[in-house]
């Protein structure tokens, strides 16, 4: 499905990552650009990489396309929000 998504998209894109706020109780979250692009071919296991590390408390991933100038998915954890 992801590459479906992707296929109607032209990349490259870049992840903005979301995690719950540290300081602030349930129901308050942070965004993070994240450096540098990558290919249709990468998104998926790179999204799902970051999803899935246990050091890291991101519960979803949203993928912009550069080149279209808008976010075209989000890919979300299965971490309690």
């Amino acid at each position: 499905m992801l590459n479906d998504i992707l296929g109607r998209h032209r990349g490259p894109y870049v992840f903005c990552v979301v995690r719950p706020h540290p300081r602030k109780k349930a129901g308050f979250f942070r965004s993070e650009w994240l450096q540098g692009s990558m290919e249709r071919d990468d998104v998926g296991s790179e999204a799902i990489a970051l999803l899935q590390d246990p050091r890291d408390t991101i519960i979803q991933v949203a993928v912009w396309s550069e080149r279209e100038s808008c976010f075209v998915t989000v890919i979300r954890g299965e971490r309690d929000l």
